[in-house]
């Protein structure tokens, strides 16, 4: 559009008689030295040069870079009104408009054939245009003055094809990418000012980005106008330079009125040849033009369009109308959601299949099974978001954890809780007998394959010194816990009957301790409460409470280094100290099952195995041995519990 008394032809008389000018026409090229000069009275291009879009999602004039669904298409009739469109001046005095106003309708078509290919076209009718070139004879005294021709109410326009090559979607990346092509073939009326004496080709690139999460486009285009060159009077058109801004953004709902858009566009003209020429004789010649408008559906695709604007220059010139207004009925189906699952086939990659909304990719509208990709499906996974196996139904395994500390990983480990051997894929042998404790009968105690880890004639599990009372074997707990494992039931049993047989053994003191994995304050109560779990259980076995006490030291007592898992699992351990004592001095005395043998220098307790002793100062006679002597077993007063 443009401000009134635009694209005029002015004129001035000298004192030899009337001379005919041009003074300051605005947006096209003025034909350059090197060009034949046309004929001055040839006409021969359109009054209107900014033509509306037929592409989908594009702007007013602009397009856009916005790929839709193939297959979508739209249509639209649309009615183009401009008022005073070319004017004439004597000097600085304005006679008149030669063309007043013109009412052009334009059915306007694009497809989408190809993902990247869409095609347009325009075929434009001027459906009215008045005419006022009487107003230069009569000016010029003139009636047949050849340039006084009228022109034709009521003439096809020139037809456009529009093909658009769109390089990048801007749904898909940060900024949208196209080539229009249009060319323009020769169907209007070069006299009536509605068409052009040839070819015109006019390529352009779109550029189309979103703004954020904003609900904003805004659309850049570029190009050139390639025309043959033209003239009226001394108004001479030529290639051009076109450049063009604006921007949509999304407006709430209006009653009945959906996907409501605001569209503004500005429109620059000017010469190829010497663009931008402000000096006083060019000033005319790159015209500004701005567009406005909103954009609705009201019913299923069908839509409506109202556009208004006008040209910005001050002065008058070529292609500035005083006023542009523009309305159009569109069907749209760019819109279209084909498979209902709320992403619209213009943004869905998958748009015959719906979406299975789970917050995962929910956007791109294509189900997603396996989220993850681990072959597991989604309703099965346990893991859905994370690459995982099936084995452990869906959910990853930590490749490099290793939870016992024994070197050996988790997922390589057959006993991942407890410290264990590499011959024996991360299971213990606590009595060293190359059987795994899963395995052996008789795990704390070594023995021969053939006997299931066994010893023929055990050696004995509790042994009484002078200051405390030693256990060959291991009190177990659950992990983290004071709760006594059941497979440690048979040790504390035996201690219970050492001093249920001796009532003057003690007060004996139950200590616990632990290794350094965890907090000090965790330890600390950690190891209370097992000394504690210990003490209910022989005082559950008849023990008077009052021959026991517990106590908890955590990490503070090592017996051996925490830097390795062996040396982790012996400090783990629970401690029968002997606070008070009959047993001061002389040969330590040892608890022996029925039948065997007490060791060299040790004497039994009086009712726990052997024969029952005689005078004071004088040996039990031994028992006849039955079997080879024993390995002695390992001192292992450590709980193979890990905390």
């Amino acid at each position: 559009m443009q401000c009134p008394d635009s694209g005029h032809v002015s004129w001035s008389r000298s004192a030899g008689g009337a001379a005919i000018r041009l003074a300051a026409l605005g947006l096209l090229l003025t034909t350059a030295a090197a060009h034949a000069q046309p004929d001055p009275f040839s006409r021969g291009f359109d009054a209107v040069p900014v033509k509306p879009t037929a592409a989908q999602s594009s702007g007013i004039a602009l397009e856009g870079a916005t790929a839709e669904a193939v297959g979508s298409y739209r249509g639209a009739l649309l009615l183009d009104f401009n008022w005073r469109i070319l004017s004439l001046k004597l000097g600085d005095e304005k006679l008149g408009d030669l063309l007043p106003y013109r009412l052009d309708a334009h059915l306007l078509f694009s497809y989408q054939l190809l993902e990247r290919l869409e095609l347009g076209v325009d075929l434009p009718v001027t459906l009215i245009q008045g005419d006022n070139f009487s107003l230069l004879g009569d000016a010029l005294n003139a009636p047949d003055f050849p340039g006084a021709a009228g022109v034709s109410g009521t003439t096809l326009g020139d037809i456009r094809l529009l093909p658009r090559v769109n390089l990048l979607n801007p749904n898909r990346f940060p900024v949208g990418l196209a080539v229009v092509t249009e060319v323009r073939l020769p169907t209007g009326s070069a006299q009536s000012f509605t068409g052009e004496r040839g070819v015109v080709f006019a390529p352009r690139l779109a550029v189309d980005w979103k703004v954020g999460p904003l609900p904003v486009r805004v659309l850049g285009n570029a190009g050139v106008l390639l025309r043959p060159a033209a003239q009226y009077l001394n108004l001479r058109v030529d290639d051009e330079l076109t450049l063009g801004a604006g921007g949509i953004v999304d407006l709430p709902d209006i009653g009945r009125l959906r996907e409501v858009k605001g569209v503004a566009e500005m429109h620059l003209r000017t010469p190829l040849v010497r663009p931008f020429n402000f000096d006083q004789s060019d000033s005319l010649k790159t015209p500004w033009e701005l567009l406005v408008g909103a954009r609705a559906k009201v019913w299923g695709n069908w839509g409506v369009e109202l556009d208004v604007g006008r040209g910005l220059n001050v002065t008058t010139g070529y292609g500035r109308e005083a006023l542009r207004v523009m309305l159009a009925v569109r069907y749209d189906t760019s819109g279209l959601d084909s498979d209902g699952d709320g992403v619209p086939d213009t943004l869905d990659r998958c748009p015959t299949q719906p979406e299975d909304k789970d917050d995962f990719e929910d956007y791109d509208g294509c189900p997603d099974p396996d989220n993850d990709g681990d072959g597991i499906a989604d309703g099965d996974d346990a893991c859905p978001s994370v690459k995982g196996t099936v084995e452990t139904k869906g959910c990853p395994v930590e490749p490099d954890k290793d939870t016992d500390g024994d070197g050996i990983i988790d997922k390589l480990d057959k006993c991942p809780d407890v410290p264990g051997l590499k011959d024996f894929d991360g299971c213990p042998d606590t009595d060293m007998d190359e059987i795994p404790d899963g395995e052996d009968d008789c795990p704390d105690v070594a023995g021969p394959p053939e006997n299931n880890g066994c010893p023929y004639d055990a050696p004995p599990y509790v042994v009484v010194e002078s200051d405390r009372i030693r256990i060959k074997g291991n009190i177990l707990f659950e992990t983290n816990s004071a709760i006594i494992q059941k497979q440690s039931y048979p040790l504390l049993d035996e201690v219970a009957a050492v001093l249920a047989k001796n009532p003057t053994l003690g007060p004996v003191q139950i200590e616990g301790h632990t290794d350094n994995k965890g907090s000090r304050s965790l330890n600390l109560d950690l190891s209370k409460r097992r000394a504690k779990s210990v003490l209910d259980y022989l005082a559950g076995k008849k023990i008077d409470r009052k021959r026991l006490t517990s106590q908890g030291f955590g990490f503070d007592r090592p017996i051996d280094t925490n830097d390795t898992a062996l040396g982790r699992a012996k400090n783990r351990r629970v401690d029968f100290k002997l606070v008070k004592s009959e047993i001061e001095s002389g040969p330590k005395e040892t608890i022996v099952p029925n039948g065997q043998p007490p060791p060299p220098g040790t004497q039994p307790l009086p009712g726990l195995g052997g024969p029952p002793a005689t005078d004071a100062g004088t040996p039990a006679t031994p028992a006849p041995a039955t079997a080879p002597k024993p390995q002695a077993a390992p001192d292992a007063g450590t709980p193979a519990g890990k905390k």
